[in-house]
């Protein structure tokens, strides 16, 4: 089970272990189904959003264990990676992410925010929410196009455990994981309970390296351990306290990996010149980089809940620390020793809230709170050039660079149904964000090898970015089992600074510093029970834009004159509309339908690539023109079971200038398992028919230049595994 960077994101931040929500364990009904988005337990036909509820049985059945996994099943949303060990760059609706700017989706797991979130095990979760649609009114910068909420399995009453055991076969290797939890009381009087949870995996590199530096073949080697407690003094307050640390240790491996798009041309261009007559294949490559990865992350933090007569106070604080460095980024993608990048962070987060909820059972319902959000990063570049005769920790580094943000917020929310018109309910939300940004470099130079240097100033720049986040929408519950709903909302992310700009003399203040993006989104959707709750089925139409979009665009001096096209500007536009639904059906006893599909049209109607090149018209990157999914599940009153899905992706544009597309394509997955008592045991296969997938932003080669080959990330070939787990 591959469990790369951050588990943290699972583990991480199980601060607030307010009350799990209920859910049926049929997964077909809507009765019992809470939203939490909305910062308090909603029935799920009351929720004026569009949102994708998953508990750990749904989870379980889906045999989902990785975060990118979890895009499958929610319509409309995909996960983006780099390589086996990156981040995630999640584009919900077609607004995209990706790796040179922000996420514009948000991910709190256990209240805690992960602008920046590695794949990550799921194996201890207790539900997951993907809200589509901005965010920003409860949840601040980068909600723009979502979020995902993830809630963990905390503390208990009673004494409870699980093993679980893991296996898996690809065709470069294998990986093989042993993760468990317990929890329980503390004290006689059940006062005091806690938790504690572990994992330790080893698994081989998905893609394999031909010509790995001093034969050293990539592996992934992580482990964690996270304990939780939570201390209920009274029947009204609960104290929730959360520690852990996480170790990742990657040899032969780049936290970044691309191989060629087209592997024929690339085997002709460089085969036999440059790689010894060496072919590459579908899932493996030839670098002559020394590659290593090393990351370690910590958590602590504390929450407290008390229920008072006219309502609940709601507080958490966290830190958490986290410390990489990934060398190994090979500049020619050949065996040829020409250039080797690396790269070094080390961020610290804090995050702080406190709110007040008036009660639900209220025509009238309201809440108000306030938050805080600071990060330190501190980033070193380093390059490794011609012939390795110093060893593989001999990188020349660049100057430092830190960067700073500190985000403060209010926000207030209000719900009234209308006493004349009882099924009709109106909300609206406000927030008010100021985030600062700055950021500062030391001077210095970079060795670029065959005579390149990049030569770096001192700089030092910081700037305020405000914004107003509002959020209006109307639900009208047509009986019990039916309601519509209507929504308009903002969101933003906070402007920053193109750093590199600081370096030429050509440059005025608009290329230093870009503004803060904004988008609008407006929608309409319905929610529904079916067959007297042996379903349900849920959808929305929608449609976003935005005038001042975030983008690479050409950068001008201050007359005007064209500089570069490397800078980040905010003054592009984008459009995106579409349409979504979702649902499942329970078709005979033990035998389940599940099944979503999105639809998606987004293109920017303005993005400036140089200054006479305006891609207006192209389709915005990383966004597939659909998403569908089905999956078919029969348990037998015997215990066994089967599973058998097919995921399917429309073709995504690679990069914003539309120069290549992931085609279109299915993914089949099958399970066969049984299940008795404690024990539960299952064999699989993902992606069955091992496709190719490009999974994320596509570049030229940086040292030969444009030759034709375009270079992406890979997503995995097919995986054979078996699981076996007892729970206690």
């Amino acid at each position: 089970m591959k469990a790369p960077v951050s588990v943290a994101a699972v583990v991480a931040a199980n601060l607030f272990v307010f009350a799990a929500p209920g859910f049926a364990q049929d997964p077909t009904t809507l009765d019992g189904v809470r939203v939490t988005g909305s910062k308090r337990d909603t029935p799920y036909l009351k929720s004026d959003l569009s949102v994708t509820v998953l508990d750990r049985q749904a989870l379980k059945e889906a045999g989902v264990v990785e975060f990118r996994d979890l895009d499958k099943l929610a319509p409309n949303v995909k996960f983006n990676a780099m390589g086996q060990l990156s981040d995630m760059f999640i584009s919900i609706r077609g607004i995209e992410s990706n790796p040179f700017l922000v996420n514009r989706a948000s991910v709190y797991i256990d209240g805690i925010p992960f602008r920046e979130l590695s794949n990550a095990v799921l194996n201890q979760v207790d539900s997951v929410e993907v809200l589509r649609g901005p965010q920003g009114t409860l949840y601040g910068a980068n909600s723009e196009s979502g979020l995902v909420l993830v809630r963990t399995r905390g503390p208990a009453d009673a004494l409870e455990g699980e093993v679980n055991v893991r296996s898996t076969w690809f065709g470069n290797g294998n990986g093989n994981s042993l993760d468990g939890f317990v929890a329980g009381p503390l004290t006689k009087g059940g006062e005091l309970s806690g938790s504690l949870a572990f994992m330790a995996s080893d698994e081989d590199s998905y893609l394999r390296n031909l010509t790995p530096f001093e034969g050293t073949e990539g592996k992934v080697r992580e482990g964690y351990l996270q304990g939780k407690l939570r201390w209920r003094p009274s029947d009204y307050v609960t104290v929730n306290a959360l520690a852990y640390h996480l170790r990742t240790r990657a040899p032969g491996m780049f936290e970044y990996e691309y191989l060629p798009l087209d592997v024929g041309l690339y085997n002709r261009t460089y085969g036999a010149s440059l790689n010894g007559g060496r072919q590459t294949g579908d899932f493996t490559y030839i670098n002559d980089a020394p590659k290593r990865t090393e990351k370690d992350e910590s958590v602590a933090g504390v929450s407290a809940q008390w229920q008072l007569a006219a309502g609940t106070v709601d507080v958490a604080a966290s830190y958490r620390a986290q410390e990489d460095m990934s060398a190994g980024y090979d500049f020619d993608m050949t065996e040829r020793a020409e250039l080797a990048g690396r790269i070094y962070d080390k961020q610290d987060a804090w995050n702080a809230e406190a709110r007040f909820s008036s009660l639900d059972d209220r025509p009238f319902t309201w809440m108000a709170g306030v938050s805080t959000y600071r990060t330190d990063k501190d980033s070193i570049l380093g390059t490794f050039v011609g012939p390795i005769t110093r060893g593989l920790h001999s990188y020349n580094l660049a100057p430092s660079q830190t960067a700073k943000g500190e985000d403060y917020s209010v926000f207030a929310t209000a719900s009234y149904t209308f006493p004349a018109v009882p099924r009709l309910t109106a909300s609206v939300g406000l927030r008010h964000e100021q985030a600062r940004r700055s950021t500062e470099q030391r001077a210095g130079s970079l060795d670029l090898a065959a005579g390149g240097v990049v030569l770096y100033r001192d700089a030092a720049l910081a700037h305020t970015f405000r914004a107003t986040l509002p959020r209006v929408s109307l639900r009208y519950d047509a009986s019990e089992d039916l309601s519509f709903y209507a929504a308009s909302a903002k969101g933003y992310i906070p402007g920053g600074f193109n750093l590199a700009a600081a370096q030429s003399d050509e440059v005025n203040d608009k290329v230093l510093r870009y503004e803060s993006e904004m988008m609008w989104s407006h929608e309409l959707g319905f929610k529904m029970n079916l067959g007297n709750g042996r379903g349900h089925v849920g959808g929305a139409l929608f449609h976003i834009t935005s005038d001042n979009w975030q983008e690479i665009q050409v950068a001008t001096d201050a007359d005007g004159r064209p500089i570069s096209s490397d800078y980040v500007g905010s003054d592009a536009s984008i459009r995106s509309r579409g349409a979504e639904l979702e649902g499942a059906y329970e078709v005979a006893p033990g035998f389940t339908l599940t099944a979503n599909v999105g639809y998606v049209d987004a293109k920017y109607t303005k993005l400036w690539a140089t200054i006479d090149e305006n891609l207006a018209g192209n389709r915005v990157k990383l966004t597939p023109h659909y998403t569908g999914y089905l999956a078919a599940r029969y348990q037998h009153s015997s215990g066994v079971f089967a599973r058998v899905e097919s995921a399917f992706t429309g073709s995504s544009a690679l990069d914003e200038r539309n120069r290549a597309y992931q085609p279109a394509v299915a993914i089949l997955g099958l399970q066969l398992g049984y299940e008795h008592g404690p024990w539960t045991g299952r064999i699989f296969v993902q992606n069955l028919t091992d496709k190719r997938r490009v999974n994320g932003l596509i570049f030229d080669n940086l040292a030969f230049g444009r030759d034709g080959n375009y270079y992406g990330p890979i997503d995995n070939p097919r995986i054979v595994g078996a699981e076996m787990s007892f729970t206690f």
